[in-house]
């Protein structure tokens, strides 16, 4: 059954899905929880209600919010990268997720050329430019990050699945990546493929989703708002802001994407707390209405 989700990063909360999920959710994303106890806890009420949940890396929150080096110039260092996603990827098989999830490329690689840079993207340190990562670097990476997923998706029977981070002027690299291995599901970000659309030249969001519109497995679905040089995400898709130029094209993006997949899930990546509970489930029911999906368990 495809699924609404609703992320709930840090601790299990079930006053926290009564209140949001509003009976019209059928799944969780969650990130970075306290102890394997409290995964426990989180397995037993979706044992009880009968939902599905799937995991944003890191599993475990102890070392605060750091992803796997994936694309790291270094080889040490993406063993490093590898050796952890195992760990958490056998950790999420014994807890029965549906899927875990890390980010591609990691660090983010940014063009020579940028159109606008806005404060909230990837800092020089957090970040590789073309010149430290030129494209041959960068093919033999991906190739080898994306045989590696798929020996150990297949020996642990956990699926993987890679969300798209900036790849700068690597597209067709990336793309080519999901095409030689489907097995490995691709997760869209409406928020951060907007922001990608307006930093960078000669980019094309539809373009992009038409060639890789049978990996996607996942959509994280919000809104950006975009203030002169700077930006605010997480924020949730209103039909108040359908045709308003300082939001991005969240609904257009998820419209197009319906179109060309009929089997995709949803996080609404946003704060709830934004909204009243009559225009949440505003949200909820346009979304799966677009999409064609029925959340009745």
């Amino acid at each position: 059954m495809r699924r609404l989700q609703m992320g709930m990063w840090h601790a299990f909360s079930e006053s926290m899905w009564k209140t949001y999920g509003m009976g019209e959710l059928n799944g969780l994303e969650i990130c970075a929880y306290e102890s394997e106890e409290s995964l426990g806890a989180l397995r037993a009420f979706c044992d009880r209600e009968r939902i599905a949940f799937g995991i944003h890396g890191p599993i475990l929150g102890h070392d605060g919010y750091k992803l796997p080096r994936l694309s790291d110039p270094d080889p040490e260092e993406r063993d490093r990268a590898l050796q952890r996603i195992k760990r958490e990827a056998e950790l999420a098989s014994r807890y029965g997720a549906d899927y875990i999830l890390f980010h591609y490329p990691y660090y983010p690689v940014f063009p020579s050329t940028i159109r606008k840079l806005y404060p909230q993207m990837p800092r020089p340190d957090m970040r590789y430019d073309d010149g430290r990562m030129p494209e041959v670097l960068f093919r033999d990476v991906s190739e080898r990050l994306f045989h590696e997923l798929a020996q150990l998706q297949h020996r642990l029977g956990q699926r993987i699945v890679l969300e798209h981070d900036y790849f700068g002027a690597y597209e067709d690299i990336f793309v080519e990546m999901f095409r030689a291995y489907p097995e490995i599901g691709l997760v869209v970000d409406t928020a951060r493929l907007d922001v990608n659309r307006r930093a960078f030249d000669g980019f094309d969001p539809y373009a992009w989703l038409d060639k890789l519109a049978p990996s996607v497995y996942l959509v994280h679905y919000g809104h950006v708002r975009y203030d002169g040089d700077s930006f605010t995400h997480h924020l949730p898709v209103q039909g108040a802001h359908d045709g308003d130029e300082s939001y991005g094209d969240a609904l257009e993006y998820l419209r197009f994407l319906a179109r060309r997949n009929d089997a995709f899930h949803i996080t609404f990546e946003h704060d709830p707390e934004r909204v009243s509970r009559e225009e949440l489930r505003a949200i909820y029911r346009r979304t799966a209405d677009l999409c064609g999906i029925d959340a009745s368990r």
